[in-house]
């Protein structure tokens, strides 16, 4: 068994992310402490294949077909087996993310059809998908000078998903989708686990963090 995954971002500006970031500030107090807010998609695919194999693989999906990414409007990394997930300011991303995602989403059914039969890939066993928000805080956050009632990024990330009201959370809506922060390098394998975990715990549904 072996596990990849993409990244993947729009080339232009994120209208989504940019209206989620207007929300944060101007109607939900976090003017001042959040300065950007990006947004990319992330496909884990897990194979029943040697590790040698998939990245290889996952490459010619990406480049060969239009499955997964549109070349004219996104651009993409393809993470290997044992490589970890873009990850902090050097990638262009941040030091903790916030992933979210559904257990029943629409879009996984026609993806993996169209990898099994079209491409005729049965080696493809299991596949998700998820928006990775990588909230940019303002330095101090979490630290000594910081004066806020959250004490860590960690609490501050995740005051900001959870839907409960007009002024608590926004990213995810916990009747249907479950969510994790990202705060350390992980490979595809390990995210994958860490979400399996969360959904046998029942997570998912209630939408309470593990």
């Amino acid at each position: 068994m072996s596990t990849t995954a993409i990244c993947i971002r729009p080339m232009g500006t994120d209208l989504v992310a940019v209206s989620a970031f207007d929300t944060f500030v101007r109607k939900m107090g976090y003017e001042g402490l959040l300065l950007s807010l990006c947004r990319e998609e992330l496909w884990i695919l897990h194979f029943d294949l040697d590790d040698g194999k998939t990245g290889e693989l996952t490459e010619m999906l990406v480049n060969k077909t239009g499955i997964f990414v549109n070349p004219n409007t996104h651009t993409n990394v393809v993470v290997r087996p044992h490589e970890m997930l873009p990850h902090g300011r050097r990638s262009g991303r941040e030091d903790l993310a916030i992933a979210v995602w559904s257990l029943e989403d629409p879009q996984i059914e026609p993806v993996t059809v169209a990898v099994k039969e079209r491409m005729g890939i049965q080696n493809l066993k299991a596949l998700k998908r998820l928006i990775l928000w990588w909230p940019h805080l303002a330095e101090g956050v979490g630290g000594e000078e910081y004066t806020g009632s959250a004490t860590t990024k960690r609490e501050i990330a995740s005051s900001m998903v959870p839907t409960y009201s007009r002024k608590q959370g926004l990213l995810t809506n916990p009747h249907y989708q479950s969510w994790h922060i990202v705060e350390r390098g992980v490979t595809p394998h390990e995210l994958m686990r860490t979400l399996l975990e969360i959904e046998k715990n029942g997570s998912v549904r209630t939408g309470i963090k593990l």
